[in-house]
């Protein structure tokens, strides 16, 4: 089936759906307001939590067993019924708002998740790349026209006519969902296990330590966010504030669709923020952003502060926390992820409601001069609760990806459904930036799914740990992906295959550049694959692959440090236009020549060095402990004229005392006085301070002169 004829009809019932979601918030707010006492409205809240918990498992039921294709258009239509309804029997009966709540916040979160279940089924991952952010969009300038239409038309209707428009759109998105329930879509998919995540997704989140945190996160914020809805809903029912039904409309209608429009700008900068701060930072800028607009409205008590920290609360739970919330479910089975999600996303969702509501109906029995400044205390408190279990979520999420590692296969986008609509965001391609680089190198992982993909069952003997089948499978090795590239890269902690592994990254390296750098700057990537890495490296002359060597050099351990000096002397060799921050190289310098001289003199290397027939800076000794003086020696010449300094390495290490003399002569002329302090010290060698300084121009051709005429021993150059 073409692409564009499944996508428009998704597009259409997004934005009827997304529409109707910010119009009916309006409407629910308005309408009940107007009808009850702010003072209920706890009670409210309370009742419809109760109400949509009961209601979770016999969705997910239903989706189980009669799939989203059926259940989702019927429940549409449903809806639009019960607006009708509303409408019929509407009039000053107070209970009518009551109906309205419980059936837009209820059932409204239901339809949501149900539609997104239905979509996702709809699509492979191929389409769904080219589709999903057209059907976003179309939520989101959905929300955006429903929520001004109703803004627009607030003092012009009759108080029950909003509900018409309600019944009118989710009767057009039930057609639209039969209209989708009937296509064949472009994804086969095999039929979940109705009982193998349990009725609530309880077995789920007890193999997924990180879900649990998750639940308790979103009863939190969710909690707190009650708080602050209540403090901005019973201000704005004041007579001073909106004095009318039709105003309360106008008023909800323009801040929710404020809402709408800045969620929708912020999730430009949702992906960045994902692959910059990590899943659990990025979620805690929800807690973050309401404990601190709470404090700023506890300070500054006015309306327009209440408004803001509302507003702000809203914005980041539909786009960063939403963002970084949907890739947490990524490494589930489909199964799993059908229950448990729902689970989570309405069920601890009006739970936070339910505690909120309690709460604020517990403070409104407290002295009335102090319920907001309680109600601002207690949202600060929670959001700091928020904060330190965000801190826990990358480190639990780790674990749940390197063991779900084989299953994943085709890294598609991500389609983040809120009620203020969709963000669509791109896995990251790295690994890295989903945590999965710390598998282990070796273990033997046979996968259930995808045997008759090629890259799977290489993959799997790259994991095998059985030396012919690695062998084999590196040969095979022609572009290797994402996957294939980091198994190899962990190949390079056993010993016996280094030499394959570094055949094989080799010609891919300048694809993967990011990656190898980023193992190689990960101070938790084994010490054996850290030291390894510059050699790859030195096979992409680029700035970003000398960027990474140069970070390298910071490194705890020695050797790793070595290995990226080695390596970034070769690519300035043999790469015109590469150049490094010279302030940047003195520095590392500095940190070398600053350790205890017992240290200096303990350096050694593990790996043996290779032999090559370029020239380097400086020759490579048989002697362990001259391999520190040959690292800082490779780093002056960074910043040093090469050539020079080669001969002053050879005099500084010769047993005549004239050529030493001339050496240090030299190198006491063009090395900055702090570290040329530190060297001497360390060598035990000061110079000559009887005779008349020469120069380092005069003392290197002297220096050149002697060598010319004493035998030494040729020693073969460095190289990497």
């Amino acid at each position: 089936m073409s692409t564009r004829l499944l996508t428009t009809p998704a597009m259409i019932v997004a934005g009827l759906m997304i529409g109707h979601q910010v119009a009916a918030k309006a409407v629910r707010d308005s309408g009940f307001l107007s009808a009850w006492p702010a003072t209920a409205l706890p009670a409210m809240v309370f009742a419809t939590a109760i109400v949509v918990v009961a209601a979770v498992p016999i969705y997910s039921w239903l989706l189980a067993r009669f799939s989203p294709r059926v259940v989702v258009p019927v429940g549409f239509l449903l809806s639009a019924t019960a607006h009708v309804l509303e409408w019929r029997i509407a009039g000053n009966n107070p209970w009518v708002a009551v109906a309205v709540y419980l059936h837009v916040a209820g059932f409204g979160a239901l339809l949501l998740s149900g539609f997104w279940s239905l979509v996702s089924e709809l699509f492979d991952p191929a389409t769904a790349r080219q589709s999903f952010g057209r059907i976003a969009a179309a939520g989101t300038f959905g929300g955006l026209a429903g929520g001004l239409a109703i803004a627009q038309s607030a003092k012009g209707m009759a108080d029950a006519s909003p509900l018409l428009m309600l019944a009118t759109l989710h009767g057009l998105c039930g057609l639209g969902g039969i209209w989708l329930g009937r296509m064949p879509g472009t994804f086969s998919r095999v039929r979940v296990d109705e009982t193998a995540s349990g009725w609530f997704g309880f077995r789920a989140m007890r193999d997924a330590p990180h879900l649990k945190t998750l639940a308790a996160m979103v009863v939190l914020s969710t909690a707190g966010a009650a708080m602050v809805d209540y403090v901005l809903k019973s201000e704005a029912a004041k007579p001073e504030h909106f004095g009318s039904r039709a105003e309360l409309l106008e008023f909800f209608a323009i801040f929710y669709t404020a809402i709408q429009l800045i969620t929708f700008l912020a999730q430009t900068a949702v992906t960045p923020s994902v692959r910059r701060l990590g899943l659990g930072r990025t979620m805690s800028t929800l807690p973050g952003g309401l404990g601190m607009s709470s404090a700023l409205a506890l300070l500054y008590p006015s309306f327009p502060m209440f408004a803001f920290a509302r507003g702000v609360e809203s914005v980041l739970r539909g786009s960063f926390f939403r963002s970084a919330y949907e890739l947490l479910f990524v490494p589930m089975d489909p199964d799993e992820k059908r229950r448990t999600k729902t689970f989570l996303d309405v069920t601890c969702d009006r739970a936070g409601d339910a505690v909120g509501a309690g709460v604020v109906q517990l403070v409104l029995f407290t002295a009335v001069d102090y319920q907001r400044g309680q109600l601002l205390a207690l949202s600060i408190a929670t959001a700091g609760a928020g904060l330190w279990l965000a801190r826990r979520l990358d480190k639990l999420y780790l674990g749940v990806v390197e063991r779900h590692l084989v299953k994943q296969g085709d890294f598609a986008p991500i389609v983040v459904g809120s009620e203020t609509g969709w963000t669509v965001i791109d896995l990251p391609t790295s690994l890295k930036e989903v945590a999965a680089a710390r598998a282990t190198s070796q273990p033997a992982v046979a996968p259930t799914l995808h045997d008759d993909d090629p890259r799977w069952r290489n993959l799997v003997d790259l994991r095998s740990g059985d030396r012919a089948r690695v062998e084999a499978a590196l040969s095979r090795l022609s572009r290797p992906d994402t996957l294939q590239i980091i198994q190899v890269v962990h190949l390079l902690a056993w010993d016996d295959m280094v030499p394959h592994a570094r055949k094989a990254l080799e010609p891919h390296a300048s694809r993967h550049v990011g990656l190898l750098v980023d193992e190689l700057l990960d101070p938790e990537t084994d010490f054996a694959i850290r030291r390894r890495i510059p050699r790859i490296l030195g096979a992409v002359a680029s700035e970003r692959a000398l960027s990474g060597l140069v970070r390298g050099l910071d490194d705890s351990r020695f050797e790793v440090r070595y290995q990226c000096g080695r390596t970034m002397d070769r690519l300035l060799r043999r790469t015109e236009g590469l150049e490094v921050d010279p302030h940047r190289i003195w520095t590392v310098i500095d940190r070398e020549l600053s350790v205890p001289a017992q240290v200096w003199h303990g350096y050694q290397l593990i790996d043996q060095l290779e032999r090559e027939d370029d020239s380097g800076t400086v020759p490579i000794v048989a002697e362990r402990g001259q391999r520190n003086l040959e690292h800082v020696f490779t780093l002056f010449s960074a910043v040093l004229p090469r050539e020079p300094l080669q001969v002053a390495y050879h005099g500084i290490q010769s047993d005549d005392a004239g050529l030493r003399s001339l050496a240090i002569e030299y190198l006491d002329g063009v090395l900055p006085s702090s570290v040329r302090t530190k060297l001497w010290a360390l060598l035990d060698a000061r110079p000559d301070l009887q005779r008349a300084p020469l120069g380092p121009e005069k003392a290197l051709e002297q220096l050149r002169q002697t060598q010319a005429q004493i035998s030494r021993v040729d020693l073969p150059k460095s190289g990497t």
